[in-house]
């Protein structure tokens, strides 16, 4: 007797086509989910590393009874841009002027002075603050890669600055970092001005010979620091330092830790709110309008301005962070703003006084 056969029935091609549809729908529904959950820690990353620079900034007070200077610049007055043109926005360097014709004046920016309080001694101890942070002696530490000061959403943040590319040769890299300290939402003009108001102060108004200090109504200044008591509004109130994204490309100085312009590792000038289509003022926006065109800055959620004297003058918050930005208060807290913020609210935040 022959044993029974078993009949053994496969997929029709349909069954196969409905088995793929339902896979493929049900990747479809759990990716949106995975990328959630991945931006979501990306996220709290973010808000992490701003608490460790809030701690630093609070310690680093602690020790010299004040906040560190937004930057630190040698030399009386800036003879560029007409006797009007502040200390501290003027870019030797991209400019092809130094180490040429002029010296490089930025010698310290506020991320370098609290290296030691974010367990960075030893990067510290080897920045020569006698010498420009662009000099030579000072590659190391200005090239190095900081894992507190970078955000882990901004997917630009591992190509580094080249702050010489517009003008000249590679090798003056700067590493990139995503927060910048609030140096104030202040107009673009000085309040010697007679029709400026809401503007910048300065040491003096004569900008061109003698002027060595500028400040806004944030927490720090070109060659100024100011103490926690000088905040009457509440430490709660006001923010310290704002998430900013990184340059798109070599040529784009936003987001770079070691350079204290504005746009690098500071925020300035009015500040039209969170991820806002109100242009970043930086030094390379000429060639990256060429190269880009405004209407895709603007899509890339990097809009620029040229000015007459290319610098580097103004920059808003700015995240890869669906919808909004990481911003560190001054007692140390970090919250999240949305892009759709109230403005006056975020007028009043980034403002040690009142309107």
């Amino acid at each position: 007797m022959f044993p029974a056969r078993r009949v053994v029935r496969g997929f029709t091609m349909i069954e196969l086509l409905v088995v793929i549809a339902v896979i493929a729908l049900l990747m479809g529904l759990l990716l949106p989910a995975v990328q959630q959950t991945r931006e979501s820690a990306r996220r709290i990353q973010c808000q992490n590393n701003l608490k460790q620079i809030g701690l630093a900034l609070h310690n680093y007070h602690d020790v010299h009874l004040r906040l560190p200077p937004a930057s630190i610049w040698i030399g009386q007055g800036e003879p560029h841009g007409g006797g009007l043109m502040p200390l501290g926005t003027f870019d030797r360097v991209a400019m092809g002027m130094a180490p040429g014709t002029e010296s490089d004046r930025l010698y310290s920016s506020w991320v370098i002075s609290i290296l030691p309080y974010l367990d960075q001694t030893t990067l510290q101890n080897a920045f020569d603050p006698g010498s420009p942070v662009d000099a030579d002696v000072n590659r190391t530490v200005r090239e190095t890669v900081l894992s507190t000061m970078l955000c882990p959403s901004d997917a630009y943040n591992r190509v580094p600055y080249e702050r010489a590319l517009l003008n000249g040769p590679l090798g003056h890299t700067y590493a990139r970092g995503n927060y910048a300290i609030n140096v104030g939402n202040n107009r673009p003009c000085f309040l010697f001005e007679p029709a400026c108001t809401a503007g910048f102060h300065s040491g003096t108004n004569d900008l061109e010979n003698t002027n060595a200090t500028v400040w806004g109504n944030g927490v720090a200044g070109v060659n100024v620091s100011f103490r926690l008591a000088d905040f009457p509004t509440g430490l709660s109130n006001l923010v310290a330092v704002d998430e900013i994204r990184a340059g798109i490309e070599p040529r784009d100085p936003r987001g770079t830790w070691a350079f204290g312009m504005p746009g690098a590792n500071m925020t300035a000038v009015e500040n039209p709110g969170p991820n806002s289509e109100f242009p970043d003022g930086i030094t390379s926006c000429t060639i990256l309008t060429l190269q880009y065109s405004s209407a895709e800055l603007k899509r890339l959620g990097m809009p620029c301005a040229d000015s007459l004297i290319p610098a580097n003058f103004a920059a808003s918050a700015r995240s890869m962070h669906p919808g909004i930005v990481n911003v560190l208060r001054l007692d140390g807290s970090v919250d999240t703003q949305p892009n759709s913020v109230d403005l006056d609210v975020w007028w009043q935040v980034h403002s040690r006084r009142e309107r």
